[in-house]
């Protein structure tokens, strides 16, 4: 099962969310992380995770194509891979594009995002005519300030193009925690489960885990107990 975080723009916060996805996720079932971003943020943040003492996720990278397009087409339902698109157009990023079985773009609210949106549909328009099926993205509101609570550009613009975007329900907003837990190699839950980026992130995951129904698809982690 692949989830593609996944925006041509940079600077809207992919990497972060993949991490946190992956970690999350990787307590309770099979994860593989594929980072394709040049920064390589998430092999950096795990790196410093093993250094404090956390498991590390299981981290691939690739730079041909074909390997890529290899390794998807030994997708299982048993495992989730959580791939990190870079912040460009590229061949890699599309192929993670068809191959995903949920692709998540974060937005913020800003004027330019809609613009950032409206360049992406292009891309989502043009993978959906090569490999012959319509794709379909779910926009995360991400970055957002504490008060705001009025999305209606963001929202107008979505609606226009429902063959292309829907929106999820769950918002992230702009904290210190997730550049301080990241710092650490830590999850925001980790570094603190009572956290209002916490709680945040927790639904976020519930609402990708009824998604893609994780509970019929995916085999729980087996505890090892004494």
């Amino acid at each position: 099962m692949i989830i593609a975080i996944s925006h041509q723009k940079g600077g809207v916060g992919k990497s972060t969310i993949a991490y946190n996805l992956a970690v999350e996720l990787s307590k309770k079932y099979p994860v593989n992380v594929v980072d394709l971003d040049v920064q390589q943020t998430i092999t950096a943040c795990n790196r410093i995770r093993g250094k404090f003492g956390q498991k590390e996720l299981k981290i691939l990278s690739f730079e041909d194509k074909k390997d890529f397009v290899d390794f998807l087409n030994e997708d299982s339902e048993g495992i989730i891979t959580v791939i990190d698109t870079g912040g460009f157009d590229s061949g890699l990023n599309r192929v993670a594009m068809y191959a995903a079985d949920l692709i998540i773009t974060p937005v913020s609210t800003e004027f330019l995002e809609v613009i950032g949106l409206e360049k992406y549909k292009k891309i989502i328009k043009e993978v959906s005519k090569k490999v012959g099926k319509d794709i379909k993205t779910h926009v995360l509101l991400n970055k957002i300030h504490h008060s705001q609570q009025n999305f209606t550009d963001i929202q107008d613009f979505i609606n226009k193009s429902p063959n292309q975007f829907t929106m999820m329900s769950s918002i992230l907003r702009r904290r210190s925690d997730f550049s301080i837990s990241l710092s650490h190699g830590f999850s925001v839950c980790e570094f603190d489960k009572n956290s209002d980026s916490s709680k945040e992130m927790k639904k976020f995951i519930n609402e990708i885990s009824k998604i893609l129904n994780f509970k019929k698809h995916i085999k729980k982690k087996r505890k090892v107990g004494n």
